[in-house]
């Protein structure tokens, strides 16, 4: 979006330095940052976790090592919150990797450390699946190892994880099916471990396609239930909601200090997922656009169009690149402004029908407070004539005071005061004339 009190945003025309390709850019923008919330940030962030992974693998594939590829889940069910599994399964994943039982299993398969990619999905029947990917890195061959040893050291590593987040989840109470709560197996290359380990960061594959099904035909992505929740679902918008109360903050593919120095390579930085202004760019500029403009074109998706006719037609075509998409966007905001003005009003209707309903409750709530009040005062007036003479008139004086004494109250019969005066009598006849 554009930036803080920014009137236009800049285009510019770069050059890539690598293919000689020319690509369009822009700035004078705000992106949010957010990696499992925005679909602008998050494919960004998914590869910059991707390359995180990537350096790790290399290095150590580099030196002869290799990884195992883990993944961890929980038995879950649709009555399950999304914080209710993720703590189960990130407790009982991170109390695996510390003590004295992971020193020794460090030890004996000579691991190097471990990165962890968080994925989470929901399904229709089974609730939320929230899921931990980990690359287990094990180093290169001792003197005289072969290399079939090394693979097989990496085997047992990931294992010995599995089992033991097994151990860790029944002990507070979880299930983990034998067959289908852990998956353990060997990276093929440093690639395979890579792209394993951080596919799940928020459902963008690592070519930098967006997810919005999962290979279970009953399950979608975050992204499918936002989608879904923006089409009016009501159900689904429950579920974004709750999604957006507890992923956002949690960590992926981190690679922590004491594993970056092993492999001699650089540590990984702290997730920000605060916005960043993206200002002026050092490249030319070859035109700008009105904030409100690109606001337009960014609801409507054709932000990336209108930069693919800039790099197509220069700074001679950039007008004419505007022009084109702004007819393209004419039709596409009359029925979105439409569409808004018809939510709008049905909202007010929905809002007018609610509250006029709660006024009818509370009326009604307060007419039988009222007429409860009534009832006690007039029976107690009642009760302070004792002659039975005469009682029907009374009953009938009565209820004529009480209207006035309560006006909201609901108007009394004769029968239910003379029964509250004489339960057991009978009902006079000149009660039903009163």
């Amino acid at each position: 979006m554009p930036g803080h009190d920014a009137t236009s945003v800049n285009i510019h025309l770069r050059t890539t330095q690598r293919t000689g390709e020319i690509r369009a850019g822009v700035s004078g923008i705000y992106r949010c940052g957010s990696p499992w919330l925005c679909p602008v940030c998050a494919p960004g962030k998914a590869h910059t976790r991707a390359e995180r992974v990537q350096k790790v693998a290399n290095a150590t594939f580099a030196r002869g090592g290799r990884a195992a590829l883990v993944v961890l889940t929980a038995s879950h069910s649709r009555q399950m919150t999304l914080m209710d599994i993720k703590t189960i399964v990130q407790g009982a994943s991170s109390a695996t990797r510390k003590g004295r039982a992971w020193v020794k299993a460090c030890k004996d398969n000579v691991i190097l450390g471990v990165i962890v990619g968080q994925e989470v999905t929901f399904s229709v029947i089974h609730g939320w699946h929230y899921h931990q990917h980990l690359s287990v890195m094990v180093d290169g061959p001792a003197d005289g190892e072969t290399q079939a040893n090394v693979h097989n050291r990496a085997l047992k590593a990931g294992e010995w994880i599995a089992e033991a987040y097994a151990e860790k989840v029944r002990a507070k109470g979880g299930k983990v099916s034998d067959r289908h709560g852990w998956h353990v197996r060997v990276a093929i290359d440093a690639k395979d471990a890579s792209d394993y380990t951080a596919k799940g960061s928020m459902a963008w594959e690592i070519s930098g396609g967006y997810k919005d099904i999962t290979k279970a035909e009953t399950s979608i992505t975050p992204w499918g239930i936002a989608v879904a929740a923006s089409d009016g679902n009501t159900a689904m918008l429950a579920r974004w909601r709750e999604y957006v109360e507890t992923m956002p903050g949690t960590r992926s593919c981190v690679v922590s200090p004491a594993l970056a120095k092993k492999l001699e390579i650089a540590a990984s930085p702290a997730d920000d997922e605060t916005g960043e202004q993206v200002l002026h760019d050092a490249d030319e500029i070859v035109g700008r656009v009105d904030a409100p403009i690109w606001k337009k074109w960014i609801r409507h998706g054709l932000a990336a169009t209108f930069l693919s006719r800039v790099e197509h037609g220069g700074q001679e075509g950039f007008q004419a690149a505007v022009d084109r998409t702004e007819s393209d966007a004419e039709p596409l905001e009359l029925e979105y402004q439409r569409l808004r003005a018809s939510r709008a009003m049905e909202w007010r209707l929905e809002h007018e029908r609610k509250a006029l309903a709660l006024q009818q409750d509370q009326a009604a709530a307060r007419a039988e407070r009222d007429t409860t009040l009534a009832r006690a005062w007039a029976t107690d007036r009642l009760r302070r004539h004792s002659e039975a003479h005469g009682t029907g008139n009374r009953i009938g004086m009565v209820i004529v005071e009480a209207a006035a004494a309560f006006p909201n109250s609901r108007r009394l019969t004769p029968a239910e005061l003379y029964k509250a005066k004489l339960p057991h009598a009978a009902l006079p006849s000149q009660c039903g004339s009163a």
